[in-house]
């Protein structure tokens, strides 16, 4: 089966079906308890259990779904089968593997006539997906074809329900309400009025035993901690809680109204989103420098401190360049010190064949095709620690090829002033650069 890409729309519309799965779950699981199935039939071959297989089936087959079901690393898609299926066991597999096991329908084979409440405690571990619920939520709230604002509104709506149904069945059965679907709806009222309101529920302490008097005041506390996780939660649709991530959102929902305003195909619009969306996921911020964050930490310590670590970080990058071999540590710094970091897209020219040369550049992250327009013939493809263009900082000559990236790749640009100023310092080891630049030309 050929690997799927995470945000494909195959995949999008199984986390719809895997979500409705969940909500079914959390319905159902508290609702058959407290009925003990006498409002849907749990019996073997009865509706509830007809409606468990069909979405334990949904379940059971996104198990062996997510093996083929490739994730993104750095804004790129690893869709290697080898890499995937290990992602997979050390990731989501245990807790995908514990909420798919059939042990309720193993219970009702070999036990009919056993108690409803403890086939229902045997569905619990489906529970344990609503992680993945929350997870395909973030991913619709961030989607550049849906509106960030109902989305996380309606996931708002779907919670407080569910909490909601929980404590109404719970009411149910310490309450002994009858039995009926009017009898269930009697207990959400009542979940409901006192979640809410906090004490207008309509019974009268003294009317009530100490069980339910007990879950009551439990209750009520529950509804002074739901009143601020609304308000909180709706102040968040508003404007994040995160700074960063709500400078984020501003900018990609200006991005993306004046993207619609013009018509821009959706192809460019989704490569629009996928840029920031990469920038903010490494660097949690909007800014094209990628090593801003580093620089933030690395500025309030000591110039020694900082140095090692940036000489800790990039040194071997410097030194794979074979005309940078065998220099001062005090070179290196000084390079290290004139490098500017830029973030490319795929299918991005970093050069074109012909063009002048000022600046030679180091792969960071990513992979980049060198091939000539000329010929039209790839020569070959780089990735993370190589470098190229290393002439232009010496000779005003003609890039012999051009290079454009095949994924997002982070680079560092040397320019030729730059390099310059740094070689004024050391003259003898500019000859020496001078001697393997000659012999490589």
């Amino acid at each position: 089966m050929k690997i799927l890409h995470p945000e494909s729309r195959i995949v999008n519309s199984w986390n719809i079906l895997i979500v409705l799965t969940t909500i079914y779950n959390y319905i159902f699981v508290p609702f058959q308890m407290a009925t003990k199935g006498n409002i849907i039939g749990n019996s073997f071959l009865g509706l509830g259990f007809f409606l468990d297989l069909g979405f334990d089936s949904i379940l059971i087959f996104d198990l062996f779904l997510r093996f083929n079901v490739g994730y993104i690393e750095r804004g790129q898609f690893v869709n290697d089968k080898i890499p995937v299926r290990k992602n997979y066991f050390q990731t989501d597999f245990k807790r995908h593997f514990l909420s798919c096991l059939p042990l309720d329908i193993v219970a009702r084979l070999f036990y009919p006539n056993l108690e409803v409440w403890i086939i229902a405690l045997l569905r619990i571990p489906r529970l344990l997906r609503v992680f993945d619920s929350f997870s395909a939520s973030k991913f619709w709230e961030d989607s550049i074809n849906s509106n960030p604002v109902i989305v996380r509104l309606l996931r708002l709506l779907i919670v407080i329900f569910l909490v909601e149904h929980w404590v109404a069945c719970t009411w149910f059965l310490i309450r002994n309400i009858n039995i009926s679907f009017h009898g269930y709806l009697q207990a959400l009222y009542w979940s409901v009025m006192t979640l809410t309101t906090v004490g207008y529920d309509n019974i009268a302490a003294g009317e009530q035993t100490v069980p339910e008097l007990s879950f009551t005041i439990f209750v009520m506390m529950l509804g002074v901690t739901m009143y601020a996780f609304i308000i909180g939660n709706v102040a968040s649709v508003i404007t994040d809680m995160n700074a960063s991530r709500s400078r984020f959102r501003e900018k990609l929902d200006r991005i993306q109204t004046y993207l619609r305003e013009k018509k821009v195909p959706q192809g460019l619009q989704r490569k629009v989103r996928s840029y920031y969306q990469y920038m903010w996921e490494y660097n949690r911020d909007t800014s094209t420098d990628f090593l801003s964050v580093e620089k933030y930490y690395l500025n309030d310590l000591p110039r020694s401190l900082s140095t090692q670590i940036s000489l800790c970080l990039n040194q071997n990058l410097i030194e794979s360049v074979p005309m940078f071999k065998g220099a001062e540590p005090q070179f290196i710094e000084q390079i290290l010190a004139k490098l500017q970091p830029i973030v490319l897209p795929p299918e991005d020219y970093v050069i074109h064949e012909g063009q002048i040369g000022h600046e030679m550049y180091f792969i960071n992250h990513g992979e980049v095709q060198v091939f000539s327009e000329k010929d039209n013939k790839v020569i070959e493809n780089m990735e993370s620690g190589a470098f190229f263009g290393e002439l232009a900082l010496l000779y005003s000559v003609r890039r012999t090829a051009s290079v454009k990236t095949l994924t997002y790749c982070e680079l560092f640009v040397l320019e030729k002033n730059d390099f310059s100023q740094v070689m004024a310092d050391y003259p003898s080891f500019a000859d020496k650069i001078q001697e393997i630049a000659e012999k490589r030309r």
